[in-house]
């Protein structure tokens, strides 16, 4: 135990059953965030997002695919990656709650292809410091010389992997932010004005790609680096309670046109 959480060992069902854990703050109240860190995976930046969390909400911080405990794969698919969250579903083995996703950095848009995966479980999202389109040119040129033919046999196998995420999702954005529109969920958009690593205009182009008529709103903080979730947790947690307030109203206005509908059918 970690104070009110704990490690937890689970299955995740990718392609090939893969054995992860995750930090878990149980709640017997009836939502859940479900964390998708960024590239790296490290769980361990979220630690105080975890101690700060408010009385009623249960949190799941994942170690993605590719970097838990014993993972030597990468694993670069967006699928792969988001199968990871199937167990904290309803009807998954940690019971049926109200599940919302939380995406930091690379795991911003994996936080948005789960809700429009599951669009029935998966109520609202929070991203923060979101990459939608390219880190800083500094964070591309080590990148590139990571790749260097003199220097890549010294790479850790971790910065390896990183490489291979962000170098991959390219390829795999583009039909998420053509899906973005369809996405009728409460979204969040948390950037600082201080992030060294991606810039704030990735913030405004996902907006954008959310269109007009979404449910979102965008927050861009005064000072803030590319670690808001240890600079500032208690933001990110106002964050969560204003998507998971939306949702609620979603749902009660939902219910009611369901009710109007079934009178005038009577």
């Amino acid at each position: 135990m970690f104070g009110r959480f704990r490690e937890i060992r689970f299955t995740a069902p990718l392609s090939e059953p893969l054995d992860m854990d995750a930090f878990h703050l149980p709640s017997s109240g009836r939502w859940r965030v479900v964390v998708f860190p960024g590239s790296p995976c490290n769980r361990l930046l979220f630690t105080r997002l975890l101690r700060t969390a408010p009385q009623g909400v249960d949190m799941v911080v994942l170690s993605r695919p590719g970097f838990g405990t014993g993972h030597t794969k990468v694993y670069p698919d967006f699928n792969e990656q988001v199968a990871a969250l199937k167990p904290f579903l309803p009807g998954g083995p940690y019971g049926d709650m109200n599940v919302i996703t939380l995406g930091v950095s690379y795991g911003g848009e994996l936080a948005l292809k789960a809700a429009l995966d599951f669009p029935d479980q998966v109520h609202g999202v929070v991203t923060v410091a979101a990459l939608i389109d390219e880190p800083h040119d500094y964070a591309l040129k080590l990148e590139q010389i990571g790749g260097a033919s003199a220097i890549e046999p010294f790479v850790p196998n971790r910065w390896h992997k990183v490489r291979t995420e962000i170098a991959e999702r390219r390829g795999q954005i583009g039909p998420v932010l053509e899906a973005l529109p369809s996405l009728k969920k409460p979204v969040e958009v948390l950037h600082g004005d201080f992030d060294a690593l991606v810039p704030r205009s990735n913030a405004q182009t996902l907006i954008e790609a959310l269109g007009p008529e979404a449910d979102a709103a965008l927050e861009i903080i005064p000072g803030g680096t590319h670690y808001l979730e240890m600079q500032y947790p208690r933001r990110l947690h106002r964050a969560i309670q204003r998507v998971i307030s939306r949702a609620e109203q979603q749902t009660d206005q939902n219910g009611l046109h369901e009710a109007q509908s079934a009178g005038k059918t009577a």
